[in-house]
Order: C-alpha cells, then structure tokens, then sequence
C-alpha cells in the first residue's frame, strides 16, 4: 500500500498536535511491511525528527527550512513545489491530507481526512475566517472516501454541520506521547521559573480561553503561593501583556515561547496544576500528557474533554464563572482528590497508545481497498 501525506500542516507549524499525531502516524506505518510512505513537507521548520523514522519503503521531501516567516506565504510556496513534483511521484493508494484541502495535483485511488474539531462552527466570531475554514472544510469532506474523527465527540459535530455520509466517519483515537524527564530539563526548568507554580501549555487561541484563566487566577489566593508558568504558544500579544498589567499580575506569570521535550515533561513533572480551560476541543492532549508524568489536570467541561479525559481529571463547569475559582482551588488543595485523579489518569493512559492509533487508521484504511 502507498500512502501520502502532504505538506499543509507541517508548513504552518513547526510543532503541535495535528502535526504530532501525523509524524507518530508516519513512525508506526513505516514499521510495516506491506506499507511504503512518501512525506511532502517542502519547506518546513518542524521539529518533527523525521530522520530517525526513514525506512527503506520511506521517503521524506525536505528542502530545508521555512523559506519566509510568514506561514501562508510557506504555505503557498509548499503547495506550488507539490504540484511541480506531483507527475513524477506516481498514483498512491491512499492520500492523507494533513489539513483543511486535498491537494488537486495529487493522485489517489482513496483521499483521507482527518476531523479534529469543530471549533470554527461553535465558535465562529472567535475566528475572522470561519467562513473561509467551513468552505474548504465542506469541499474536502465532499470528496473524502473515508474521514477519520479524533473522538466521538468530534464525530457527532462533523455529522451536525455538515453533510456527510455517516459511514464515512471513523473513530481512531489519537495516542499521547510519554513524557519522559531528561538531565537538562531541572537547568530548564529553574531557568524559566523559581517556586511553585501552576502550568498552562500549548497555543493561546481566543477558544483556548487564556484570559479566562488569567482573570480567574488573579482574583484566587492561589497567586500569593504559585506563579502561573505559560509554556508554548509563542511570545505575550500585547492584548495578554496589557491583561497581565490591568490584573496586576506581571510579576506572576512566566513565559516560555517555545519549550524543549524536556522543559516540558520537567514542567509536567513539577507543576502543582496543569490547567486547561478551552471552550471546546475534539480531543485535548494536554491533560493526558500530563497524567503521563504525574501531573493533575483542571479541565474546562465540555464534550470532548468529558469523553477522553473522563474521571482522571478535575472538570469546572464553563457556563458557571464562580466554578472555576472553586475548582482551581480544589484541584491544588485537596491531595487526597488529587491522587485518586492521578491513578484514574495514569490507567487511561493506556488506551491512547500511537500504536493503537496507527492500528486502527491502517484497519480503516485497509476497508477500502
């Protein structure tokens, strides 16, 4: 079986949970030996280590870094390199998009997509382009032979807003990378923060409800013990910095833009709290990478977050503002909670393997042949 996976996600991030869940995806299907992969990224500055996953049935198109810092630009630059190289590469069984669109210039008995949420049609006034993103979302569904769904959840959204042939959409659960403590993160760590602190971790989308969070925490006595330690995400907007400053909380929160593997299992390691309060998901990765290195998790509850986290961790109802404050305050301060949390997490964990994700994405992929 030949399969390929494009370039889109990978050109507009260098690192994050679609591209994530794409490169585990890759390192398991290169372990079998009827599959043989082709990777477009073209110009890209992901993390992604793909040399260490190259098989003799492999092949990974990198041309080097990002060619600009402006990402659609990359984006645009990745898209007319696939369609030069796309006469040459042949037809494949299977082509994976990794984003929004199926790239025309590629050939494919079967196109695949993947359904991560649907936060642009909950929440269209947070994103100035939902339009656009429900526009080409309805084309590339249109012409999917197979979509697969992260969760249930996300599931139930794709056949709410949009027309989709319900047996088209599969359930593979994404997997949760172990996090793994190293040497150099404890140097990382204390050289980002001092103390005890409570984590927030990845992108700061107005759906991700940071300011929700900021807001919560400065009116908690929680801020006189813990500073709050940000990690990802990129640098403060001046939005966040103006926040911070009319909160009164400058001195208390700590920003890491971009964070190492192992500044992030240390911080795991160490938090009191990782909290995660986005308005919606269709999967959610944090809370359980961080019940992978012992960490509690404070989850915003809604449908997605409620199914694969389900009683490993502690839930504040968004809906309710004073909730949140009471169960920031729980989640830190009532251990004999907090350990049961961290045991119901830990068991989860293992039913979000990669292998079980490569598994069950090769089995349907296998269905349509």
């Amino acid at each position: 079986m030949r399969i390929f996976v494009d370039h889109q996600a990978f050109s507009l991030q260098s690192r994050g949970g679609i591209t994530t869940v794409f490169f585990e995806l890759i390192r398991h299907l290169n372990a079998q030996p009827d599959i043989s992969t082709d990777v477009c990224l073209g110009f890209s500055s992901t993390s992604a280590n793909f040399e260490e996953i190259i098989s003799p049935r492999s092949r990974v198109i990198h041309l080097g870094r990002a060619l600009v810092q402006q990402r659609t630009l990359n984006y645009l630059a990745n898209d007319a390199l696939s369609g030069a190289i796309a006469p040459f590469l042949g037809k494949y069984d299977i082509y994976h998009s990794t984003l929004y669109r199926f790239l025309p210039t590629i050939r494919a008995k079967f196109r695949v997509a993947t359904h991560h949420d649907c936060v642009p049609e909950v929440h269209p006034e947070l994103f100035p382009d939902s339009s656009r993103i429900i526009r080409f979302k309805r084309r590339m569904f249109r012409e999917a032979d197979l979509i697969l769904c992260v969760s249930a959840a996300s599931r139930s959204d794709l056949l709410r807003f949009y027309d989709v042939i319900p047996e088209k959409a599969v359930v593979v659960h994404n997997g949760i990378s172990q996090m793994r403590r190293q040497p150099q993160g404890e140097a990382e760590l204390r050289a980002a923060i001092s103390g005890d602190f409570l984590l927030y971790v990845g992108a700061r989308y107005s759906y991700k409800n940071f300011d929700g969070l900021l807001r919560t925490y400065s009116g908690s006595e929680l801020k006189q013990s813990y500073s709050l330690l940000v990690l990802g995400g990129g640098s403060p907007t001046a939005k966040e910095t103006d926040l911070i400053s009319k909160l009164d909380l400058s001195g208390k929160i700590k920003f890491v833009p971009a964070a190492s593997d192992a500044l992030l299992a240390e911080a795991y390691a160490q938090s009191k709290l990782l909290v995660y309060p986005s308005l919606y998901e269709g999967f959610g990765m944090p809370p359980l990478e961080a019940a992978s290195a012992g960490c509690v998790s404070l989850v915003a509850a809604n449908p997605a977050t409620l199914e694969i986290c389900r009683d490993g961790v502690f839930y504040f109802q968004l809906a309710d503002r004073e909730d949140f404050s009471r169960m920031l305050w729980k989640a830190v301060t009532d251990e004999s909670e907090r350990t049961v949390r961290v045991e119901r997490a830990t068991r989860l964990l293992r039913d979000y393997t990669w292998e079980n994700c490569s598994r069950n994405t090769l089995a349907a992929y296998r269905e349509l042949q």
